[in-house]
């Protein structure tokens, strides 16, 4: 028998499968959960790339500059493009844009039309001047975009001749517009039940016909031709001019001096800023993804454990009769890559399904976070999957190594050999020796480390310690809460003393569930500082009673003038600044915007707001500061936003700027020229019917009030909606983080059951009821997590600090306070032991229904 072959010993582990259903339920389900996890976060991150590498492309081939204003009140014209071709520059290709919901005709019943929207976000509708664009003889040799995502010749030719094409029946024909297959299939399934009518705008008129196109540069847009474009919202306006194919540098140098002075002609760089601005966002989902991975790793473990424990009897039945242990070994190792392959093929199908499922938030959040566009992504499947398959294998083949080696010791002897005195205290020593080497390298590498990624390991090193500290102490934690259960209570007493040995038989799922509750924590932490700090910081900075925003004709301020209302316009510049563009803000010297300043720092002196009127110094936000190595009293030069002359200025303060990603610096309202400098929000105070009259003033002027002026309440509300909607991510990666890791506990449980049997068996023979016993096992479990969770608990609150102080600082360039809420710590308790409740009950449950004969002739 010892040489028997592998396959046929394969066929008979495939047949045990009738007797474990539930441990190859949760291996296959550990499996695809961390496959699907990952591919989503793999897909939605290379989505994001290939569309930052096409962004202002709006399939328009070889743009290599932009043309845009770098003023609010002197926008880019149709007069200003019309001057620019007449002036012989033809490569200038016109794009108008405009933000607008999609609608959808009803039919009532009397015949009335009314429409209804459809969207709930915005779309974004750009319209290209393509008779112009297919003037040009680049137009006929372009290069693709997809050459950008290093594809095939063979598919960058047929994607070049796609989009080609398509652009090409823009201006002709029947008008129609481009949108990628993903946008359409959401917009389809928001229309009503048996909904047949076209889409339409809000006044009722269709839209074009529209032509799918799988694009990276498509993401939350409708392209067409701009005349269509204007026919449908003609108060759309041009956004950019593109230039198309490379300018010899006589040609880029006359184009320069040509351009007025409210416009300016930059590279076409877009990639390079949004990859590197977004960088930390998709650093952050992909650690979210792998910490989740890492917590499926030990359902893995436990449920290899609960399988190969089901087998235990017919594998000793296997070595009896001669097959080696290698042999077995073999061949259940081989088992575990085919299934992993199986499901990480299932787990890259679901990924991309819930990628797809995922991106609109992920759009809107990038684009609420850094006003960044994020397309739909082409994905290769194979490649993700040779990707997933491969981090899936390494993952479980090392979370296999452990269970393996137990049933090696297994086979090896006929019962189980508890740990000597001796063997303890080595382990205890190896693990105290893990906490140490743990926590010292987090704190070097938090202390004397700025790579982003080298932050995110000591993070993992800071839990590791955490799971390190938490099973040094088990023993004594249990054993310190069993002395204060009362002698009046045995059964709970005896409950506790199995916790106790559990305790040694459940490090692994123990830690999983360490590692969930500390992730979140500190999680929940984080997000709860930062929306208490943003909550805050609105209510004290948003003084005014209404605020409005506009930009351009005409000026708010000459408008409510004889309304009796106070009106503060905010101007403001883009200034370059060791080579990167900072934000020139006015702000206001009254009393009352003094007290509405918030400060991480500020300068001692007490003159520091007549300083700051006068001109003599600035403030400055923490992405300045942080961005740049500034500190309180630094001297900087900046040019002044007047006169544009360099001048040197103290830095008095650095104030918070919550989630923006931009750098700013503050000057007094008196020294900034209206005609050189934007203005595209008024903070506005007075009475009821004062305001009323300034809607009045603002109808009369065409100005929508109801949609431009919007109360301090209403303000805040959407801001906190927006924070809300930004955090969707997050907190479903959370929940699953818990959920996995209850399961992983749950696998621990079944595979204890037969230890703790002879127990069970004594106290229900004493008269102890089914339910009661039930209850004393759940209460078993539920101290281990309890434990667990008071450890975590510390260890979270230094997660977040160092999420908020570390690894947000060099990730943003900006910091808020951490607030410790003892409320959101006992909601996460609860919540945490209510899920490992739901998952655990059910082993429970049918451990306590068998009759109580079969314990006893089991342990016979």
């Amino acid at each position: 028998m010892s040489n028997m072959k592998y396959w046929p010993f394969l066929s008979v582990l495939l047949k045990s499968y009738r007797n474990s259903k539930f441990s190859l339920f949760m291996l296959m389900a550990s499996l695809i959960i961390a496959a699907a996890g990952l591919s989503a976060v793999l897909v939605i991150n290379s989505s994001a790339k290939q569309s930052y590498s096409s962004e202002q492309q709006f399939l328009v081939p070889n743009v290599t500059q932009t043309i845009t204003s770098n003023s609010s009140n002197l926008k880019l014209t149709k007069q200003d493009y019309s001057v620019l071709r007449v002036k012989g520059f033809s490569q200038l290709i016109a794009v108008a844009q405009t933000k607008q919901h999609i609608y959808t005709n009803n039919q009532a019943a009397t015949q009335a039309s009314e429409t209804t929207k459809v969207t709930q976000r915005r779309i974004d509708f750009t319209g290209i001047d393509t008779f112009s664009l297919l003037s040009l003889p680049d137009f006929l040799n372009p290069v693709a975009l997809s050459e950008q995502s290093n594809v095939a010749a063979k598919t960058i030719s047929s994607a070049s001749d796609d989009s080609n094409q398509l652009i090409r029946q823009l201006g002709f024909g029947e008008p129609i517009a481009i949108l990628h297959p993903q946008l359409l299939e959401q917009l389809l399934g928001q229309l009503p039940d048996q909904q047949l009518e076209p889409f339409t705008t809000e006044a009722g008129t269709p839209l074009p016909k529209f032509n799918t196109f799988e694009s990276a540069a498509l993401g939350n847009d409708i392209i067409m031709d701009i005349a269509d474009l204007y026919r449908l919202y003609p108060n759309a306006e041009l956004s950019m001019l593109l230039v198309v194919g490379e300018l010899s540098k006589a040609k880029q140098d006359r184009l320069q001096e040509s351009l007025p002075n409210h416009l300016q002609l930059t590279n076409a760089k877009g990639a390079e800023q949004d990859s590197e601005l977004t960088s930390s966002f998709h650093l952050n989902l992909m650690a979210m993804a792998l910490l989740m991975f890492v917590v499926c790793l030990f359902i893995v473990v436990n449920a290899v454990n609960l399988l190969l424990n089901s087998r235990l009897s017919w594998l000793k039945i296997c070595r009896q009769l001669g097959i080696s242990r290698l042999q077995l070994f073999v061949v259940q190792l081989l088992e575990i890559i085919l299934l992993t392959l199986l499901a990480s093929f299932i787990g890259v199908v679901l990924g991309i399904e819930l990628a797809k499922l995922a991106s609109p938030t992920v759009q809107a959040t990038l684009e609420n976070l850094y006003s960044v566009e994020v397309g739909f992504g082409k994905v290769s499947i194979i490649g993700l999957l040779i990707q997933v398959s491969g981090i899936s294998l390494v993952g479980s083949i090392c979370a296999t190594f452990i269970p393996l080696n137990k049933l090696n010791h297994q086979l090896a002897q006929t019962k189980d050999v508890p740990l000597s005195l001796v063997q303890q205290r080595f382990w205890k020593r190896i693990i105290w020796l893990s906490f140490v080497v743990f926590a010292a390298a987090a704190y070097i590498i938090l202390n004397h480390a700025q790579a982003l990624w080298l932050l995110l390991i000591a993070t993992a090193l800071v839990i590791l310690s955490g799971c390190s500290l938490l099973l040094a102490n088990y023993p004594g934690m249990l054993a310190l809460i069993q002395r204060f259960i009362p002698a009046r209570f045995p059964l709970l007493q005896v409950s506790s003393k199995q916790s106790l040995a559990l305790s040694g038989k459940t490090k692994i799922a123990c830690c999983a569930f360490f590692i969930a509750a500390t992730s979140n924590i500190g999680m929940n932490l984080m997000v709860d500082s930062f929306r208490g700090a943003t909550v805050g910081w609105l209510e004290q900075r948003l003084v005014a009673d209404y605020y409005i925003y506009h930009n351009g004709e005409p000026n708010l301020s000459d408008l409510a003038k004889d309304t009796g209302v106070n009106v503060k316009q905010r101007l403001e510049n883009t200034i370059p600044f060791q080579g990167k563009q900072v934000q020139q803000f006015s702000y206001p010297t009254g009393e009352l915007y003094q007290q509405a300043m918030a400060f991480y720092d500020k300068s001692k002196d007490e003159n520091l707001w007549s300083e700051f009127a006068l001109g003599k110094g600035v403030l400055v936000n923490q992405q300045f500061a942080f961005g740049f190595d500034y500190k309180i009293n630094d001297v900087v030069e900046l040019p002044h936003p007047a006169t544009g002359e360099i001048s040197s200025y103290k830095i008095l303060g650095i104030i918070y700027d919550f989630g923006s990603p931009y750098k700013q610096v503050l000057m007094p309202l008196e020294m900034f020229d209206l005609s050189k400098s934007t203005c595209c929000m008024y903070a506005v105070q007075g009475a009821e019917s004062n305001i009323d009259l300034l809607r009045e003033k603002m109808l009369t002027a065409g100005l929508d009030p109801e949609g431009k002026l919007l109360k301090t309440e209403e303000l805040l509300a959407i801001s906190m909606q927006a924070f809300d909607d930004t955090f969707i991510i997050t907190d479903g990666l959370n929940v699953v983080t818990l959920l996995v890791a209850a399961l992983s506990l749950a696998c621990a449980i079944i595979v204890l059951m037969n230890d703790v049997r002879p127990q069970n068996m004594l106290i229900r023979s004493m008269g102890v009821s089914a339910l009661k016993t039930q209850l004393l096992a759940l209460f078993q479990y539920l101290l281990l997590c309890f434990v667990a969770l008071i450890f975590a608990t510390p260890f979270g609150i230094l997660l977040s600090w160092v999420l908020i102080n570390d690894i947000n600082y060099q990730a943003f360039s900006w910091t808020y306070p951490l607030i410790i809420s003892p409320m959101k710590i006992l909601q996460i308790y609860a919540t945490s032991l209510l899920v490992v409740t739901v998952v655990i009950i059910i082993p429970i449950i049918r451990a306590g229904r068998r009759p109580l004969i079969e314990d006893i002739r089991w342990v016979n």
